[in-house]
């Protein structure tokens, strides 16, 4: 038997439901947390990880069954399973557990060598994500499995909505360099549009070009995304998996893109794609961004391999069959 151990209004919703229509059962073990905010900071990711609800998984799974763990609450259920409260399953596969700063990531690699049990497992969104499991966290290759993340999100562009309106485009919450990216527009003859999060500490807006909203819901999201010349995405350098989720909605706009260089990008657009730029190199963002909105033959060009990237990603097929895969090697 597959159980799932879910985190209440988490993602990864294809991915769930292709295994519960299989016979996978799923257990969310704590409540929503107040305000339902779609990101969550370390402080929060934290208390969930020490919510006595976790408790509750004692008696869901047997030491015959297989376990997938989504989010960061994976580590708590582990170290449980240490100290003899819970069962050891037969597989332990946990997912989602990416961060983005490297002194978090040192402390979690200490905490994984520590409460890692036989039959851990991970699924990885990224290949920095998985070389850190395995080099820092002592976890076999054969048990960190890749998977290219992909879900059919909420808040599709409705017809009509498609179009050009000539502005740049910015959006996401996770390892994003917002600030390099208004200091690269600064000088732009264009209108940059950024969706945040509050959670960025985005400062206000310096001119009447530029448009900061926070947290908006998904249709408003997709809906400015459809609208613009440009997609636009500053990633940092570090961290793991991040910018996916935007990609997504981008690929299904079939929008240009100028993005960060990162492999979780990389991983779905190929590594000579020609929109990239230097991570943190404002000239290079600039310069990019200015061809983009000027040249409508290097935008075809872009759009053009954005149109073979969503393609290509069609062709893997359904998320959850990757990870029903995962859980039963």
């Amino acid at each position: 038997m597959i159980h799932i151990l879910q985190t209440p209004g988490g993602g990864y919703r294809d991915i769930i439901q292709y295994l519960e229509a299989r016979g996978a059962r799923v257990t969310v073990l704590r409540p929503p947390t107040r305000g339902g905010a779609r990101f969550h900071g370390k402080i929060a990711i934290l208390k969930s990880m020490l919510s006595p609800h976790l408790l509750k998984a004692r008696g869901v799974w047997t030491a015959s069954d297989t376990v997938l763990a989504i989010g960061w609450e994976a580590l708590t259920l582990q170290a449980l399973i240490k100290i003899g409260y819970l069962p050891r399953p037969a597989k332990f596969l946990a997912l989602a557990c990416f961060v983005h700063s490297e002194k978090v990531r040192r402390v979690m690699n200490s905490l994984w060598r520590v409460v890692r049990n036989p039959g851990l497992g991970f699924v990885a969104f990224s290949e920095g994500e998985r070389r850190n499991l395995i080099e820092n966290c002592g976890i076999a290759p054969e048990n960190v499995h890749f998977h290219l993340w992909r879900q059919d999100l909420d808040g599709r562009a409705q017809p009509g909505q498609l179009s050009d309106d000539g502005s740049i485009f910015a959006g996401g919450y996770s390892n994003r360099d917002y600030g390099l990216l208004r200091e690269a527009a600064a000088d732009l003859p264009a209108t940059l549009v950024i969706v945040a999060s509050e959670r960025n500490g985005l400062p206000p807006a310096e001119n009447e070009r530029t448009r900061i909203y926070l947290d908006l819901p998904e249709a408003e999201f997709e809906a400015l995304l459809a609208r613009c010349r440009v997609v636009a995405m500053p990633l940092r350098s570090a961290g793991e998996a991040c910018g996916q989720s935007v990609l997504l909605r981008v690929l299904r706009n079939g929008k240009p893109l100028i993005t960060s260089r990162h492999e979780s990008i990389e991983a779905y657009l190929g590594r000579d794609y020609p929109g990239f730029v230097p991570a943190g190199d404002v000239d290079a963002m600039r310069k990019a961004l200015q061809r983009a909105l000027d040249d409508s033959a290097w935008r075809a060009q872009l759009a053009k391999r954005i149109e073979a990237a969503a393609q290509q990603l069609d062709s893997h097929g359904e998320p959850g069959a990757d990870i029903e895969r995962f859980l039963l090697a």
